[in-house]
């Protein structure tokens, strides 16, 4: 049943391709925010805290994330594509400071509209076990049903760090829309075919998924406690410990329906529908 299993930390080349859709140039910026391309851009900062408590004020500013030129045209051409956004910032700490110090990477909705979250991903826990010095890569969740999510790529460059974050708007549309209907909305069957669990306030959100077959589930732990996704035949399902930010996703390839729970606190209940 299992095709794949993964942890963001360790797929940093296959997770970027993922988002290649909609073009991923761009150059490092310095620390300051500055904006790549015209359109809409989204400010984007480091902040202390987690996605779910965040010190208002940001500790590193990020480069706005934004659609250059090329994005533009390449989206006109072709409406199948998804358009990609990004900003890369050179970050004065390094890889080991930012995962250690209890920082999140938090997107804004736009200048305006400051206090609009729309993405944010914690960056204490994730990439634990990865090689030193490959890149560390971040699950964004989406935030305030913004339907934007997307990974940040953190690379060590002495000691400093390169940060560079790519955004998405419908993946999480496409993703539902596959689980619900079992027929890819996008060109990239694999995008189309993603479902997410947040596992916050021990529990699995949503408890219930139904993907077609050959979809994938990616499941977030956005507590502090750790928790796992295991069914009780362990050859279908077993992410092992998930830390605070860490994600595991798999592939089902046979229809059926499995139940599974976490090691750590048995009351935690969820069900995979593939079908």
């Amino acid at each position: 049943m299992k095709r794949r299993s993964m942890r963001w930390s360790t797929t940093a080349a296959a997770v970027v391709g993922m988002f290649a859709v909609g073009g991923l140039s761009g150059m490092a910026q310095d620390a300051s925010p500055i904006a790549e391309g015209s359109g809409h851009a989204h400010p984007a900062h480091i902040h202390l805290g987690t996605c779910d408590e965040l010190d208002p004020n940001p500790t590193f500013p990020l480069s706005d994330i934004t659609s250059s030129p090329s994005d533009i045209d390449m989206e006109n051409e072709s409406a199948a594509a998804i358009p990609v956004e990004r900003g890369v910032t050179t970050v004065a700490a390094t890889v080991d400071e930012l995962q250690s110090g209890g920082y999140a990477i938090n997107v804004h909705q736009s200048v305006e509209d400051i206090g609009t979250y729309i993405a944010c991903g914690n960056l204490t826990g994730n990439g634990s076990g990865s090689e030193p010095g490959e890149p560390v890569v971040v699950g964004l969740r989406e935030l305030n049903d913004s339907d934007h999510s997307g990974i940040a790529v953190l690379t060590g460059r002495d000691d400093q760090t390169e940060v560079t974050v790519y955004l998405a708007e419908g993946l999480t549309g496409a993703a539902r829309a596959a689980a619900s209907s079992g027929t890819p909305t996008s060109a990239n069957d694999a995008t189309a075919n993603a479902t997410t669990v947040d596992i916050k306030d021990f529990a699995y959100n949503p408890a219930t998924v139904e993907i077609p077959v050959g979809g994938t589930v990616t499941w977030t732990n956005s507590d502090a406690a750790p928790h796992t996704a295991t069914a009780q035949d362990r050859q279908a399902l077993q992410s092992g410990t998930l830390d605070q930010g860490d994600s595991f996703s798999q592939t089902f390839d046979t229809p059926g329906t499995i139940d599974y729970f976490c090691e750590f606190h048995a009351n935690m209940k969820g069900t995979i529908v593939v079908q």
